[in-house]
């Protein structure tokens, strides 16, 4: 069988694109694609970042990270490195998750105020 032709290698790299340059000639993919580049147009589809993992906490965790909560609804410092530590997490998930724990409380006890007006008849129009 005719083979495809290995490329000049004084020769520009080209596309290696088959979304919309076509696809590679079929020794690209036997020599491992070298010499070949992605066209500008491809570029956004590879610069995306991959998404990130949700951290999933144990009962265990959540229990301690509501315990803390109720007594303080912000942990600073050492105190969230401690916590942190002993969870086994990163201080970037304890911040986030008080963060969100934060937003989660505003939001009920604004519809427990709500609540309680329109109890009374003085409820206000939701928005």
């Amino acid at each position: 069988p005719l083979r495809d032709p290995i490329p000049d290698p004084t020769t520009p790299p080209q596309p290696l694109c088959a979304a919309c340059c076509g696809p590679p000639p079929a020794w690209a993919a036997r020599l491992g694609a070298t010499g070949f580049l992605l066209s500008k147009c491809c570029l956004p589809i590879l610069k995306a970042k991959a998404k990130r993992v949700r951290t999933t906490f144990s009962s265990e965790q959540l229990a301690r990270l509501e315990q803390e909560f109720a007594r303080q609804q912000y942990l600073v410092g050492a105190q969230r490195g401690l916590l942190a530590s002993t969870l086994h997490l990163t201080e970037e998930q304890v911040k986030v998750w008080f963060q969100n724990r934060r937003i989660k409380w505003r939001k009920q006890s604004l519809e427990q105020q709500q609540a309680k007006l329109a109890r009374m008849g003085l409820a206000t129009p939701q928005r």
